[in-house]
């Protein structure tokens, strides 16, 4: 079968206050590995000048058993488990160093034009190079999409900054779980290590915009929206459980 497998270390930034890894420190490695397994295939970071193609994540969903501490050592595996002709759903587990399963994750990706700035069709060769692998970490292989709750409020204000851009001239998806964790209220900030984490992204988000962060608890979970402040356009929406 075709899962890819990388070894990792619990840095200093990928632990929180309580020398615990963190949601975004999970999703650091999990965005990592995903990239360097591109890369093996040929459609990495380093190939895209040549390529003309780049990979855009649509979807984050996690879930956390444990959390580790600083400098313990990873096992992250990864494949492909499903494919379809605008995308691929990318599927993740995380061992400690004893082997225990401390996270799981799945995640859709499109293939971006960078040259055309359109969605690029995954044709049958190229779905070729990434063998799909009837394994699913999840009960349901599809990602659910999220709606803003109604009754979200908007709460706070945010301007891109230069820091915010990653290799794709936009804000890198982990900067966007920075943003909600900042305005979560103080009654559960002890709950900041939350076990689940889903993430939609809807449009790309560039430097200078300005973003309207809104909040909302529905249903035992806390919803994060965040919009364009001039065309209240979604740029992406957070739930966390």
């Amino acid at each position: 079968m075709d899962i890819y497998s990388e070894n990792f270390k619990v840095t200093l930034p990928d632990v929180g206050e309580n020398n615990c890894l963190t949601n975004k420190g999970i999703l650091r490695m999990l965005q990592e590995i995903a990239c360097t397994h591109s890369a093996t295939r040929g459609f990495g970071v380093n190939d895209t000048h040549s390529t003309g193609l780049g990979w855009i994540i649509l979807n984050w969903k996690l879930q956390v058993f444990s959390r580790p501490v600083w400098n313990t050592k990873l096992k992250i595996n990864t494949w492909s488990s499903s494919q379809s002709l605008l995308f691929f759903t990318r599927d993740f587990e995380v061992f400690d160093e004893y082997n225990n399963l401390i996270a799981i994750a799945t995640s859709k990706w499109v293939l971006f034009d960078i040259k055309k700035g359109s969605l690029a069709k995954i044709t049958d060769d190229f779905k070729a190079m990434y063998e799909e692998v009837d394994k699913h970490v999840f009960d349901k292989p599809v990602i659910e999409k999220l709606k803003e709750p109604e009754n979200s409020q908007m709460v706070s204000g945010y301007t891109v900054q230069k820091r915010d851009i990653d290799t794709n001239h936009h804000v890198n998806n982990l900067i966007y779980l920075d943003l909600a964790y900042e305005i979560l209220p103080d009654y559960i900030l002890s709950n900041t290590n939350f076990k689940n984490v889903e993430i939609m992204y809807k449009h790309e988000a560039k430097f200078g915009e300005t973003l309207h962060l809104f909040y909302a608890e529905n249903n035992n979970s806390t919803f994060i929206t965040i919009k364009n402040s001039d065309n209240d356009k979604i740029h992406c929406i957070i739930k966390l459980y």
